[in-house]
């Protein structure tokens, strides 16, 4: 027994001994161009053959960095830090003749210190700090790999996404969402399902923009979300393919390819995406009325929702390069998804003597159809080198949805018995929205760090949606006239915008003015119903910079923005939700207009950030009774609530963000 125990410690302590040989040690100091140290930058251990990482390390605050047990092997180390460039070192061996490299000092240089001739290969942080927004760098973060757009803005700062998909921004309701610059027209569930369909894979970065200038929209006051897909600006041609899988309560998963191919007069580019994502939303309802402050009854909901959806999405597109100055390309975007929803809902009604009355059971069963065709023209020229260029776009889309729904409910007694018969309500929608836009921007650098800008906008939406429901409860479909209904809604809007910014030694100033004449015309086809609207406004801006050291910097800003109903809100269609719930839209809902003012302090890669808006006709949702809403309509039940927009007087927000890398 003693022989075996010390052949076994033997043949260990060789084990070990072989297995230490194999392995070395790697040192290096990082530090400026003046020679001090840099604390707290990144070091990267990477094999030469393929540049994949090995091991990461973090300078102390004498700039060193070292590896220990590292296989032997063909190595380089790449370093970096925010605000300055990336440095790579000359490929090495670590072998038993050399089990122990130490690097001479590798030297970080800022960024603006950066020379011409050099090539620096930069991998991004995941979040950036610019001037005037945050930079969610989708491709920087390992947890977006297999997620959509929904997913990545839920992870991304100062962004909250409620249960009923509704997107804020710092707090604040009425984000105004962009793809590559270009405003997007959908809205609601609609655009919950786009964004869900749309994976990481296809996106570059997320700007989040909370205090936009003159050259943007007046609509948001909460700020805008431009999502930018992808486009390789290599040389040559080349290629992705990507697929994930993810596991909450229910499966999604996602694959895709991209291509791209470009030379010095062409650029080609491309992808397809297909998603799969089972959805969950489950809600637990208490809902309580009352009667000139006394209570009046109650009703107790289990709601539960799945949501199985197919996403297909397919870009395609083309630069043209006729001359070093100017580029033409075009880009066509297509969404193809296919929606079910199953809807489980058990409700207690309760009396107002706060017993339990009976109880009823709804089961919602939907299968919609949403087809998005979007396409782009575009131009760019560059007068010369200082600066001085003319942008162009064309846009046109159409967006064509479909759907078919059954809610069915049965009432019960407390003991289970029926209670009357059941209701059942079948339904047809098809909607078909139409945009197009046209905008042209100029930018003008002046002498002493001036700059001017100028452009114009003009677009047109147009939506039309004929929903028919029909009451089965006796077998025979019989049309249900307080539902069913024809809604037509136009959007006309032209804008113009100046913008004057400066640069002095310190300070950086931008101020601008924005115009926009709205016309809105809505119709209701069934009882023949027209709105038309039209009004202008303007939009003043104006941001201040001020650079008080190098690591140091305050800014100003002010805005006025808007909010304008869109198709959704104003159409005045009754959906049932369940037998005691529906939602409708307005078509008496005005826009919202806000003064936003934000200060802004940077320390370093710390950031600070103070904001107040004050907003008046606030859109906003609320729970009423049926009857005070719809009173032409009879209900037997007087508790049947709705959900409408409506505006209120005004409301003030104020908040303070923090953030840092």
């Amino acid at each position: 027994m003693k022989k075996t125990a010390v052949l076994i410690a033997i043949v260990f302590f060789c084990f070990v001994g072989k297995t230490q040989s194999n392995h070395g040690k790697i040192s290096i100091r990082i530090e400026n161009d003046e020679h001090n140290p840099l604390e707290s930058a990144t070091v990267e251990l990477l094999k030469s053959k393929d540049s994949s990482l090995v091991k990461v390390a973090i300078t102390d605050k004498n700039g060193q960095s070292t590896f220990e047990n590292i296989r032997f092997g063909n190595y380089l180390l790449r370093s970096s830090l925010v605000n300055y460039t990336t440095s790579y070192s000359s490929a090495f061996e670590l072998s038993e003749a050399r089990p122990t490299v130490v690097f001479p000092a590798m030297v970080l240089l800022l960024a603006e210190k950066q020379m011409n001739n050099v090539t620096v290969v930069t991998r991004k942080p995941f979040i950036q700090k610019l001037n005037d927004r945050l930079v969610v760098n989708v491709e920087s973060s390992p947890i977006n790999a297999g997620s959509s757009a929904m997913d990545i803005l839920e992870r991304s700062p100062g962004i909250t996404i409620d249960q009923n998909d509704v997107i804020s921004m710092r707090g604040k309701q009425g984000v105004i969402i962009m793809i590559d610059g270009k405003l997007s027209p959908l809205s609601g569930q609609d655009l919950a399902n786009y964004l869900r369909g749309l994976p990481s894979t296809a996106i570059e970065r997320i700007d989040l923009i909370t205090n936009p200038s003159a050259k943007y929209d007046a609509a948001g006051n909460a700020g805008i979300i431009d999502i930018r897909m992808k486009k390789d600006q290599r040389f040559g041609a080349n290629g992705t393919l990507t697929a994930g899988y993810g596991q909450g309560i229910y499966p999604k998963t996602n694959t895709g390819t991209t291509f791209n191919y470009r030379d010095k007069k062409i650029n080609i580019f491309g992808n397809y995406n297909y998603a799969y994502r089972e959805g969950l939303n489950h809600l637990i309802l208490d809902r309580n009325f009352y009667n000139n402050g006394v209570f009046d009854g109650e009703d107790k909901k289990d709601n539960y929702t799945t949501f199985p959806q197919n996403v297909h999405v397919a870009r395609l597109g083309m630069d043209f390069f006729p001359d070093k100055k100017t580029i033409i390309g075009f880009v066509a975007n297509s969404t193809f998804i296919h929606y079910k929803s199953n809807n489980d809902n058990n409700s207690v009604v309760i009396d107002n003597a706060d017993q339990p009355s009976y109880t009823f059971k709804t089961q919602s069963n939907g299968t919609s159809g949403l087809t998005n065709s979007f396409g782009n023209i575009n131009l760019k020229h560059s007068f010369d080198t200082t600066g001085k260029e003319l942008t162009a776009d064309i846009d046109y889309g159409v967006f064509k949805s479909n759907s078919l729904s059954s809610n069915n409910t049965n009432y019960y007694n407390l003991d289970g018995s029926t209670l009357k018969p059941f209701y059942l309500l079948n339904g047809t929608q098809n909607g078909k929205l139409i945009l197009q836009t046209n905008k042209a921007d100029y930018v003008n650098p002046l002498p002493n760090g001036a700059k001017f800008e100028t452009g114009f906008k003009t677009s047109y939406v147009s939506s039309d949606n004929d929903q028919h429901f029909f009451d089965a409860s006796t077998g025979v479909p019989v049309d249900d006239t307080t539902k069913t209904n024809h809604f037509i809604y136009k959007e006309y809007n032209y804008a113009g915008y100046v913008n004057f910014s400066k640069e002095f030694k310190k300070l950086n100033v931008q101020i601008g003015l924005r115009g926009e004449e709205t016309q809105v015309r809505t119709k209701q086809v069934k009882s023949n119903l027209l709105f038309d609207t039209s009004y202008f406004q303007l939009f003043p801006s104006a941001f201040f910079n001020y650079k008080i050291n190098d690591n140091k910097t305050l800014g100003i800003s002010v805005s006025r923005r808007i909010d304008r109903p869109n198709y959704s809100d104003l159409n005045p269609f009754l959906f049932l939700i369940d037998v005691s719930t529906y939602s409708s839209g307005n078509t008496g809902l005005k826009p919202q207009l806000t003064w936003s003012y934000e200060m802004d302090y940077t320390v370093k890669d710390l950031n600070f950030s103070l904001n107040y808006s004050h907003t008046r006709d606030v859109q906003n949702i609320a729970i009423a009774k049926f009857k005070d809403v719809f009173p032409n309509i009879h209900l037997a039940d007087s508790n049947v609530t709705v959900e409408i927009p409506v505006n209120l007087t005004s409301s003030d927000y104020a908040g303070l963000t923090i953030s840092a890398p």
